[in-house]
C-alpha cells in the first residue's frame, strides 16, 4: 500500500478524501434530514478549529496540539 504525504491542509480518511468533501456529499445526498443536519454541524465545527488555529486563539498547548491533530490526521 502506497502511503500518501501529510498535508495538513487537507483532511482526509484512509479512503484519500478530503473530510470536508465527505461531509459535503452526506449533506448533499442522503435522505435523512438528521444526517444533513450532522454534516453541517460538523463542518461548521471544522471551520471553528481551522479559524482557531490560524489566528492562534487557543493559550493552551494542549489544546493548540488537539486542534493540530483533528485538522492534520
Amino acid at each position: 500500500m502506497k502511503k500518501q504525504p501529510s498535508n495538513p491542509d487537507q483532511l482526509c480518511f484512509s479512503i484519500g478524501r478530503p473530510l470536508p468533501l465527505l461531509l459535503e456529499e452526506v449533506q448533499k445526498t442522503s435522505l435523512e434530514p438528521s444526517l444533513r443536519q450532522a454534516a453541517e454541524q460538523m463542518l461548521e465545527g471544522l471551520r471553528t478549529f481551522q479559524l482557531a488555529n490560524q489566528t492562534g486563539i487557543s493559550q493552551s498547548s494542549k489544546a493548540k496540539e488537539a486542534i493540530h491533530a483533528i485538522l492534520t490526521k
